[in-house]
């Protein structure tokens, strides 16, 4: 298992408030979990992996006890009691049942009735959503998006989710499935995904298929810094990194991955008429996809549609969800 980060105080010189929240974020190969304060202050901050030695993650039973030990210790290590929990998922949620119905990363978490769970274990309030709403939940409350009614939070890593905001309220659909962009059909004659479809955003833009695109190229290409990888070895944060210094093919891969992202875009600002759409995901991708997708979307949109719409990267970094899962969680008590 990877390092742990330890919790830790995340350095702010207010007051501790009287009660917090706690937020937990599940990404793809994390746990991220830490106290928040009502007005969106991080307090305390850790993180550790959830997968062995071996790379497999834990199985669903094992991961659900792992998540209640952090937030017990989270609690026990509090500066003040915790009054609500907030988790954040990098999947599907049912709003209506509260089960997890889809997580890629740990498929048998879904075989755990998580709410239950952890309904019984900790005597308050207790909000499950995806991560794209809790990243998205929170630039709505302290990040670039503070103050806009009607806009988009792209969430790019392993898949590809939204958080969608209308009239300054998430919109979630009928179940909570709304946001499901990564699964807009893009080419018709494209690979199949894992959600059973074919030429969805995915199978181009998400991280492991960035991956598998870019190891395609370096058959052709020896010259790049990228090529000193075995294919098997090759990671989403080598090409980043490879384009931070400057390589063109991690470049060029960057640069095709935002102009299929600014494909999807487009047709969104079409339909919805944002004012804004947000770049979540790695922050250190952001200064190479935001341009892409802006390219790609101009040369698409409907022109007074695009020129409506800013698209910027997301102000928040890795915390975005831990602090927007808490904030979520907040409004139970509000409107208890």
């Amino acid at each position: 298992m990877a390092q742990n980060t330890p919790l830790s105080s995340a350095g702010s010189t207010e007051s501790v408030p009287d009660s917090v929240l706690l937020g937990v974020y599940l990404s793809s190969r994390v746990i991220r979990i830490g106290t928040v304060s009502d007005d969106g202050r991080l307090l305390s901050f850790r993180r550790e992996s959830y997968y062995d030695h071996a790379g497999r993650p834990e199985s669903g039973p094992a991961l659900a006890d792992h998540l209640k030990s952090l937030i017990t210790a989270t609690e026990q290590a509090s500066p003040a009691p915790v009054k609500a929990i907030g988790v954040g998922v990098p999947g599907l949620v049912n709003h209506a049942t509260r089960r997890i119905v889809s997580v890629t990363n740990a498929p048998s978490l879904v075989d755990v009735d998580l709410f239950r769970e952890f309904e019984r274990e900790f005597k308050v309030p207790i909000d499950f959503d995806n991560n794209a709403n809790a990243s998205a939940y929170a630039e709505m409350a302290s990040g670039v998006a503070k103050g806009v009614g009607d806009w988009l939070y792209l969430s790019i890593g392993t898949g590809i989710g939204a958080g969608l905001v209308l009239d300054g309220k998430l919109r979630r659909g009928k179940s909570g499935y709304a946001g499901e962009v990564g699964h807009m059909n893009i080419d018709p004659d494209g690979d199949q995904c894992a959600c059973g479809s074919f030429g969805c955003l995915e199978t181009k833009a998400s991280a492991p298929n960035i991956v598998r695109r870019t190891r395609t190229r370096l058959r052709r290409d020896a010259t790049s810094w990228l090529s000193r990888f075995r294919a098997e070895d090759l990671t989403y944060e080598h090409i980043i990194e490879a384009a931070q210094q400057g390589d063109d093919l991690a470049r060029l891969m960057m640069q095709r991955t935002g102009h299929f992202l600014g494909m999807a875009v487009a047709d969104l600002i079409n339909v919805l008429n944002f004012s804004m759409v947000v770049i979540g995901g790695a922050p250190a991708a952001r200064p190479f996809l935001v341009p892409a997708i802006t390219e790609e979307a101009r040369r698409r949109a409907f022109g007074p549609a695009f020129e409506d719409c800013q698209i910027v990267a997301a102000q928040l970094g890795e915390e975005a969800g831990v602090i927007g899962s808490a904030l979520l969680a907040g409004k139970l008590l509000a409107r208890a």
